[in-house]
């Protein structure tokens, strides 16, 4: 709402639209957490070559990643 303010021109803190919200009768509702789905089934499109053999008997013969998400305090990256 402060922002919807901001945009319009109009300067107001949280505070003031809070009271102001609550005056009307309006409530403020916030989006839950992301809940990320759990992989329990391995991927048939995406066939693992690797089956978990890390040792190999040179460099650069095989590659794996992983996509890891670190929350920062204020985002996910």
């Amino acid at each position: 709402m402060v922002d919807m303010l901001k945009d319009e021109g109009i300067a107001m803190g949280r505070f003031k639209v809070a009271s102001l919200m609550k005056e009307q009768g309006l409530t403020s509702k916030q989006p839950g957490p992301h809940a990320y789905k759990t992989a329990n089934v391995e991927r048939p499109d995406i066939p693992n070559q690797l089956n978990r053999a890390f040792d190999v008997e040179a460099p650069n013969k095989v590659w794996c990643g992983d996509i890891t998400y670190i929350w920062t305090g204020s985002s996910w990256h």
